[in-house]
């Protein structure tokens, strides 16, 4: 009689327990993104993708681990993306699957230190960084509050150490290095995180949080809609200056990604004709790109007036694929041509803008790295919002922990329905 499965010699109890855990690490680290606790929970955990694959003795194994991670991560996509956009059942499930399985393959062949250090890059730039969401990367932000460049290269080299010592590399230089790497490295975190104390915006700049729900398509609709949340703005303005501190106050008012709906002349006209004299405003808004190549193609932006005029400041560089950025599709699609989003000086502070999607993954955050802005801009536009969405929570959790490695402050505009 042949053995049974568990009693087979070529499955000894350690081999399954290892192969247990590979998945149950990486379910945890899944779970910490999309339940609901602190901010940073997700990120902190999110090495635990790391232990998870390597404890996994084939490339199948380490796919799974992979898998389990980004499966979880993304399996509130299909209701989410049947809410935001109505696009049917299959185009959330097919986003799901496709997203899971791109983000996964690449671990498969992380069996090292050095290749696991490869795989985190090439997930956290395009094309397969366009879906790079709940990148480990982000931990360098928890463990190395305000140090930036040098916080990311320190937060690469634990990672890597990490590695090493799951699966120990096959000579004791090695290993002995990447012991002696942790607990410098180790150190240094413990001294960053006692040092740093979160940034406050600078006075005068307001994030402002609306609630009226998605653009209609209606133009009468649509003036009115607009009247909404510019006069829940200018509410907020007149609150803050009736107070001593705010009364020769100039604002930087900060509204939600795409409050606006598609810009034009009369919107304008409608914010200026709310505004105090030398206020900033900064509104979300759809703006048809100006480029023969992009024709008929929308920029996600942010639109400054007041300081120079009527501007487009911002603009995302990753929509969210299939959803806002359809290459395919001729009617309102958005443009993801626009890869490099620069830091703008507004009232004289360098500012940068993370616009919804962009705040989930990690290439727009490498952007800001090299850049260094005083300020980030976390706007968003959950409208739609089922209950308990995890979109809105990873977003939220990517966001706080880059900007800690930033040393940024963060200001807030949310629309919701």
């Amino acid at each position: 009689m042949k053995p049974t499965f568990f009693l087979a010699p070529a499955f000894p109890w350690r081999t399954a327990l290892r192969r247990l855990l590979s998945v149950l690490l990486t379910a945890v680290a899944a779970l910490a993104w999309v339940l609901p606790g602190p901010a940073l929970l997700g990120p902190a955990c999110s090495p635990l993708l790391i232990v998870g694959v390597l404890l996994a003795e084939s490339p199948a194994g380490r796919f799974l681990s992979a898998l389990t991670y980004f499966g979880i991560i993304g399996s509130a996509l299909p209701g989410e993306v049947q809410s935001f956009f109505g696009s049917g059942w299959m185009v959330g499930i097919g986003l799901w699957v496709l997203s899971s399985l791109i983000l996964a393959g690449p671990w498969a062949w992380a069996s090292r230190g050095w290749r696991v250090v490869v795989v985190l890059l090439i997930e956290a730039v395009p094309p397969i960084g366009f879906l790079g969401w709940a990148s480990p990367l982000s931990v360098a932000g928890v463990l190395f509050p305000g140090l930036g460049v040098v916080g990311f290269a320190l937060g690469l080299a634990i990672l890597w150490t990490l590695a090493v010592l799951v699966r120990p590399a096959s000579t004791l230089n090695a290993l002995t290095l990447s012991m002696v790497a942790s607990i410098v490295i180790s150190g240094a975190s413990v001294w960053a995180n006692a040092a740093y104390t979160p940034p406050e915006p600078p006075a005068g700049w307001l994030g402002v949080n609306t609630h009226v729900g998605r653009e209609t398509g209606d133009v009468m609709t649509e003036v009115s809609r607009n009247q909404q949340w510019i006069d829940q703005a200018s509410a907020v303005v007149r609150a803050k200056a009736k107070s001593k501190a705010g009364a020769k106050q100039r604002f930087v008012v900060v509204l939600p990604e795409d409050v606006a709906g598609t810009w034009g002349p009369g919107t304008a006209a409608q914010v200026r004709a709310a505004m105090r004299p030398g206020d900033v405003w900064l509104v979300g808004a759809s703006v048809l790109a100006d480029r023969p190549r992009w024709d008929g193609r929308y920029l996600d932006a942010v639109v400054g007036l007041g300081q120079r005029g009527d501007a487009v400041l911002f603009a995302s560089p990753a929509p969210v694929p299939g959803g806002m950025w359809k290459p395919w599709d001729g009617e309102k699609s958005y443009t993801a041509s626009r890869w490099w989003e620069p830091v703008q000086t507004i009232a004289g502070v360098r500012t940068w803008a993370a616009i919804c999607y962009d705040q989930g993954i990690a290439w727009p955050w490498l952007q800001a790295l090299a850049q260094r802005p005083d300020v980030v801009l976390r706007v968003s536009n959950f409208w739609y919002e089922p209950a308990g969405a995890v979109a809105p929570r990873v977003e939220a959790a990517t966001a706080a922990a880059w900007a800690r490695l930033l040393g940024a402050s963060v200001v807030t505009a949310v629309n919701r329905g």
